[in-house]
């Protein structure tokens, strides 16, 4: 008989669909495979983020942790993982990027965003698995941090640490700015907004962490699959 499957301490997912530029996948997959972790990607039309999110955290139970990146966030630094892993061995604990919906309740909320967070396997299955869907109070995710903090249990926020194009408004008193290509707890780089004409300042972010070989491969790949003049 063959031994049993060793059971997955981590196991890391990100979503997209066709609005992504397919460039866009192909170097985050890579920027993983640099840092030595491999990210599952889910394509899908039907799911919006919410359904996403319910699905994996209610399906994927063979791991002691789920980890969630959108698909133009990345790591920088091949820390990230271990600190990670450090915040979430703490009973009772969501970590991960802060984040504020300014569109919602006049921008005075403040949530761990589906964007970049890890939760354990096990405290999901004990908090009955929050929905993750956006509802006209909350963005997609929010729910499962305000049901934690109902719940007594531990937050750990990472903050902007640089801001490439301040944008929007952080509800805390020290941290109160995010945007596009901003980078949380300087490990953990966010995009925003990467869709086929917005993923350029991703994919360059994504050169500056990748060896020359990489990049060569990937630029190779790129041409073969960009479609003839005048297609």
């Amino acid at each position: 008989m063959m031994a049993r499957e060793r059971r997955k301490q981590f196991k890391i997912f990100s979503f997209y669909n066709h609005k992504v530029n397919p460039r866009v996948p192909r170097y985050q997959k890579a920027v993983f495979g640099k840092f030595g972790v491999p990210v599952h990607h889910i394509v899908d039309e039907q799911f919006s983020h919410g359904d996403f999110l319910n699905h994996i955290c209610r399906t994927v139970t063979d791991t002691d942790y789920l980890i969630f990146f959108d698909i133009d966030c990345v790591p920088t630094r091949k820390e990230w993982l271990s600190e990670l892993l450090e915040d979430l061995r703490e009973p009772c604990t969501i970590a991960g990027a802060a984040q504020t919906a300014n569109h919602l309740r006049d921008a005075k909320n403040l949530y761990v965003s589906p964007f970049f967070f890890g939760i354990s396997t096990a405290y999901l299955k004990e908090l009955g698995y929050p929905d993750m869907n956006m509802t006209e109070d909350m963005d997609a995710g929010q729910n499962l941090t305000e049901e934690i903090i109902r719940r007594g249990g531990n937050v750990k926020y990472w903050w902007p640490t640089h801001i490439e194009d301040e944008q929007w408004y952080l509800h805390h008193p020290e941290h109160n700015k995010f945007g596009y290509g901003t980078t949380y707890n300087d490990r953990i780089y966010h995009a925003f907004l990467s869709r086929h004409d917005l993923s350029q300042r991703f994919i360059k972010k994504c050169k500056s962490i990748l060896p020359l070989l990489t990049k060569l491969r990937l630029k190779l790949t790129d041409k073969k699959q960009s479609p003839p003049v005048g297609q």
